[in-house]
């Protein structure tokens, strides 16, 4: 805010005085940010003025039954279709080791090139159920 006063006294020099006074608060204080209503949101976007705006409700969005919050499966990122087996190995003391006994199970260990003919031979058994559709 602006504000100019003048000011003129008369007497025998007859003085005249212009003040100028810059006058003004903050748009918020931060006192009055932290009582803002829940619902309230202060958006800030570059080279725009502060806009103070409602929240938006995002359990009424319409995609929400799309998400875990909504009920939905969730998302699997990543997940891998071709893999016939997955090995993890530990880096283990040998002082700490526990003999664990693998039963009656059978284990196949496989070179590269089987793995990769392996591999090939699920990617052409996809392709065709895609094409099959």
């Amino acid at each position: 805010v602006d504000m100019n006063t003048y000011g003129q006294s008369k007497g025998r020099s007859g003085t005249y005085s212009t003040n100028w006074q810059l006058t003004g608060r903050e748009l918020m204080t931060p006192d009055e940010v932290r009582l803002l209503d829940n619902r309230d949101t202060l958006l800030f976007v570059r080279g725009e003025r502060p806009v103070m705006d409602l929240k938006y409700d995002l359990m009424r969005h319409p995609n929400i039954p799309w998400t875990t919050d909504g009920g939905g499966e969730p998302y699997q990122h990543g997940e891998d279709s071709l893999s016939i087996a997955s090995v993890s190995l530990e880096s283990i003391d040998p002082g700490d080791a526990e003999v664990i006994d693998a039963g009656k199970k059978d284990y196949l260990i496989f070179t590269e090139e089987e793995l990769e003919e392996m591999i090939n031979q699920k990617m052409e058994e996809k392709q065709n159920e895609e094409q099959k559709r």
